[in-house]
């Protein structure tokens, strides 16, 4: 029961998901259209059998064993549903609507033969299982083989196909194994298609098949079906868990360029299409869950506003303040990317004390672009962002300057000599 609900579960997320994908104008739309049905069609059939379920619609409807007939078609459907859906991905577009058709009409003949034999054979309630009981009925065992004999045939073609289909997919690899668990789920549930038709014979040659088949048309069904419903999830699951992992990354780069971001900002409150929110921990949450929500928006519009302040900070950067960041840094044992990113956090947070003072512009300094695209340039602002908010450099370079403001002047160049102790 609960691996049957387990699979059941599985199987209408699959068509949830891809009925959902239908709203987004991809391609293949018949074809998704047709999985999503066969995948509805799987998740209804082994809720009707579910144990308590089975007998609230024969109940419902007055004829015993009624929910039998109506997983089987559902079943029966299911599987020709993924044989139009696989037409539109193996067969050429003037051939794809014949090969539909024809997989319609068939599945449309056999349902009227199976409802024809379950009306003549009158199968009455039993607390046993249904094919296990009257297996031996020559309608019942002609009911049980022409469904056994089609859904043979349907998970025979399922498999060839989809591995047909997964050989040409050459550039997406979890397409393939979703195709190669197609693949898998059809031949596995064989067991059950094939063990259903040779119990069916064999009561009619008067052979004791026993009870031991019904455990292996019950696993492989349920193994199968599983097999079938995770391999439609899987494409459609790996890309939003790629998407999700792709969203926590620009947030997580957000997050480190906000010292950097929030400096800027809160001296050109015109700059940020949002205000900053508090640094407390709830307020770094919502931050973090807005650049996850911006899909990479976020972090991009972050690197233009960071550079909308440093061109307005432009006359306030120092050429002193830079040397005198890089002495203090060589002195600390930095070089390299690490020198730099310390250097422009001293001259970027020198200026804007500077631009908050009042000071006159100096205009002897330049900061240049740290990346050549949108990656690299996040991952330098990051940098930058970090050293501005824990390098002790930065604050050394930032308190002499503080200091140099509040001494007394002693000549008009004091500012710049401070820098050039």
């Amino acid at each position: 029961m609960i691996f049957t609900a387990l699979v059941a579960s599985v199987a209408l997320y699959a068509a949830i998901y891809t009925a959902s994908t239908l709203r987004g104008g991809r391609e293949h739309v018949p074809a998704r259209t047709w999985l999503g049905g066969s995948l509805f069609c799987l998740a209804l059939a082994l809720t009707a059998v579910a144990p308590g379920v089975d007998d609230a619609i024969d109940d419902l409807i007055g004829v015993p064993h009624v929910s039998r007939i109506i997983a089987h078609a559902l079943t029966m459907w299911a599987a020709i549903a993924v044989l139009c859906m696989l037409a539109y991905w193996t067969r050429s577009p003037g051939t794809t609507r014949r090969a539909v058709r024809r997989r319609q009409l068939l599945a449309c003949t056999a349902t009227v033969v199976l409802v024809a034999l379950f009306l003549i054979a009158q199968t009455p309630s039993t607390e046993g299982d249904w094919f296990a009981t009257y297996h031996r009925q020559l309608p019942i065992a002609i009911y049980m083989t022409v469904f056994g004999g089609i859904l043979t045939y349907a998970l025979i073609e399922l498999a060839r196909l989809s591995l047909r289909y997964a050989a040409r997919v050459t550039t997406r690899p979890v397409t393939r194994v979703g195709l190669r668990m197609f693949a898998a789920g059809g031949l596995i549930s064989l067991g059950y298609s094939v063990t259903v038709m040779a119990v069916a014979i064999a009561g009619q040659l008067g052979i004791d098949a026993g009870t031991g088949w019904t455990y292996v048309t019950m696993t492989s069904q349920l193994t199968g079906i599983g097999l079938f419903a995770a391999g439609s999830a899987v494409p459609g699951t790996a890309a939003a868990a790629s998407a999700a992992l792709r969203r926590a990354h620009d947030a997580h780069q957000c997050e480190r360029m906000e010292p950097l971001w929030r400096a800027i900002v809160q001296a050109h409150p015109a700059i940020p299409r949002r205000q900053p929110r508090p640094t407390h921990r709830w307020g770094r949450a919502m931050a973090w869950t807005t650049s996850w929500l911006g899909d990479g928006r976020s972090l991009s519009r972050r690197v233009l506003e960071i550079r909308d302040g440093y061109l307005q900070l432009t006359p306030w950067f120092d050429s002193a303040v830079r040397d005198r960041a890089i002495q203090l840094g060589r002195l600390a044992g930095m070089d390299g990317r690490d020198l730099l990113a310390t250097v422009e956090a001293a001259v970027v947070v020198v200026a804007l004390d500077a631009k908050a003072a009042g000071d006159d512009p100096v205009d002897t300094g330049r900061v240049e672009a740290g990346g050549a695209d949108l990656t690299s340039e996040v991952v330098w602002l990051g940098r930058v962002s970090r050293a501005l908010a824990r390098s002790p450099v930065v604050a050394d370079v930032r308190a002499e300057h503080a200091h140099a403001r509040t001494a007394p002047p002693s000549g008009p160049r004091r500012q710049n000599e401070v820098g050039q102790q």
